[in-house]
């Protein structure tokens, strides 16, 4: 992917300079069931949880059962991506399945692999949509374990705390459907790999500007997508999107860290358990008349090897009618494109730190990404009350990530310099596929890498 050499934080900044010459909080770790069943977090987020543990303590039983505590946990923590045909290897929304599993469930949840949510909890506001599973709820589950996994009655089991009739996303019929048009089969480039990386372009015929105010991704085979990151690339670019596909011999065209085009505008990304991305009533991010949109699609063969997919995406757009009092978010990239990793350097550290920007900004969230041999990734911004944590991932894994909008906007008092520091591990025992190390700089290949994120911002006034 190619980066804007001069992104919206230098124009800000060198606009707002000659301009002027001439005139936290930590989240609770017990709150979030409510989150991943579709309701916004916050509010009584630690007493819904603690309820979703320990509700219905079952009569005979002094100890958790399965129906009375395993059972609701793991509904609002796990089955999103654990159930049969989804992209997790095996199910657990039955009493046979985590019973099975229970002891290797329990070693993902104690060290943290599971459920995957990689921010830490002590850097950054709150964060919507959060996957996790709280320390009382682990040592809830490691008592029935270690009980010889009791099942308890079924008529003990607490109601659901949603009606699981109910969509959990409810905007009615979107504004336009993105969808490639036929079934792809995913072909790993190597006879023993197991992952894809396509993308798909396709026209909206846009004849004005839209501003995308929600997307839901509404993958086809959950047993081989992995993730799905939605681009607009401008109408400048179609000559190049023309010979991607004109070089590959395959359906769309082969790509691994974004649309190998000039200047692509990041829209939304999905990943297994999310929900659809949603920006606040009235805001949105601007799609130009004419732009494609280029959807990148990871796969995952091992669950199924042959199996196809059709993936469909639903934009939902600000009302026309409101375009003139929308809000319009921009999402700006910040990235170390002098990349230099040594060949062997198990902790290389790159930093990039952006220009100073003499007005206060507000925040929406933040969308890091590393390829690879990343080992941690921290977003901060010094700003005119102090240095500002916005995100830290000090574990990364490729696998998982995605857009992270935080609950509520923040504001950054001016003036605010963002700042991005990524550490590598390019030791011979990090290597992907076996491959001795090299020197690895910055591009859009699997062996290259990036130090990239992304800040999703209200575009301010004049710009």
């Amino acid at each position: 992917m190619t980066i804007r050499q001069n992104p919206l934080w230098r124009a800000c900044a060198l606009a707002l300079v000659l301009s002027a010459a001439a005139c936290g909080t930590e989240s609770n770790e017990s709150e979030d069931a409510d989150v991943l069943l579709g309701d916004d977090a916050g509010g009584e987020g630690v007493e819904d949880a603690e309820g979703s543990a320990d509700a219905g303590d079952d009569a005979g039983l002094s100890g958790p059962t399965y129906y009375s505590h395993i059972r609701p946990m793991m509904a609002a923590r796990c089955n999103e991506c654990h159930i049969e045909d989804a992209i997790a290897p095996m199910a657990l929304d039955s009493y046979e399945g985590i019973k099975e599993m229970g002891r290797l469930a329990l070693g993902a949840m104690e060290t943290g692999v599971m459920p995957p949510w990689p921010p830490a909890e002590e850097c950054g506001p709150p964060l919507k949509n959060r996957r996790h599973i709280s320390q009382e709820e682990i040592a809830l589950f490691r008592e029935w374990v270690e009980a010889g996994y009791p099942e308890g009655e079924p008529s003990d089991a607490p109601p659901p705390e949603r009606d699981e009739s109910a969509p959990v996303f409810d905007r009615g019929e979107p504004d336009l459907t993105l969808d490639w048009g036929f079934e792809y089969t995913p072909e790993p480039p190597l006879a023993e790999a197991v992952d894809d990386y396509r993308c798909f372009v396709i026209d909206p015929e846009l004849n004005e500007d839209q501003f995308l105010n929600a997307v839901r991704t509404r993958p086809g085979n959950t047993r081989v997508v992995h993730h799905a990151l939605v681009y607009s690339v401008s109408e400048d670019q179609a000559a190049r999107l023309e010979q991607l596909e004109a070089e590959d011999e395959r359906p769309g065209y082969t790509c691994f860290g974004g649309p190998r085009t000039s200047d692509p505008w990041l829209l939304s990304g999905w990943v297994p358990g999310t929900m659809p991305l949603e920006f606040e009533e009235g805001h949105g991010v601007r799609i130009e008349a004419g732009s494609k949109i280029v959807v990148q699609m990871h796969y995952n063969t091992v669950n199924d090897p042959e199996g196809s997919d059709r993936s469909l995406f639903d934009l939902y757009f600000v009302d026309q009618e409101e375009t003139s009092r929308v809000t319009e978010l921009v999402i700006i990239p910040l990235a170390e494109l002098g990349l230099q990793i040594e060949a062997g350097d198990p902790d290389a550290v790159a930093v990039e730190e952006g220009p100073e920007i003499p007005i206060s900004l507000t925040l929406h969230g933040v969308a890091p990404h590393m390829h690879l041999l990343g080992k941690s990734i921290k977003v901060t911004a010094q700003t005119g009350t102090g240095e500002v944590c916005l995100m830290d991932i000090p574990d990364w894994d490729f696998n998982w990530q995605g857009f992270y909008l935080f609950e509520e906007p923040q504001v950054l008092r001016y003036p605010v310099t963002p700042r991005l520091e990524c550490r590598y591990d390019n030791s011979p025992g990090n290597q992907p596929d076996g491959r001795a190390p090299q020197e690895v700089r910055w591009g859009e290949g699997t062996y290259d890498e990036m130090c990239l994120n992304y800040f999703i911002v209200e575009r301010p006034p004049g710009f």
